[in-house]
């Protein structure tokens, strides 16, 4: 598996818009909850598989012990890392 992590030196810790777009169906997302949520930890890490991807966030199904199976829209500003399975992402020729 391949990880991307958030640049250093950018607004707060969100991935860049150049890693944003190579998110594809399957990736997962590690992410956290934004003050408006009002998380009880907010240095919490959750992680998602993604399901679906759209401009700006993608929609997850949720992989953290007593959340498997739920879904979570996922706002590009709130991701801190992507994974790629080697495997399930090579070229064909």
């Amino acid at each position: 598996m391949t990880r991307q992590h958030a640049q250093p030196g950018t607004n707060g810790s969100h991935i860049s818009q150049e890693i944003f777009q190579q998110i594809t169906v399957g990736d997962i997302v590690t992410y956290l909850l934004t003050p408006d949520m009002l998380p009880t930890n907010p240095l919490r890490e959750w992680h998602g598989r993604v399901e679906q991807v759209n401009a700006e966030e993608v929609l997850v199904s949720l992989l953290d012990e007593g959340y498997v199976g739920l879904t979570e829209a996922v706002k590009k500003q709130e991701i801190i890392s992507v994974s790629k399975d080697a495997k399930s992402h090579t070229s064909t020729s």
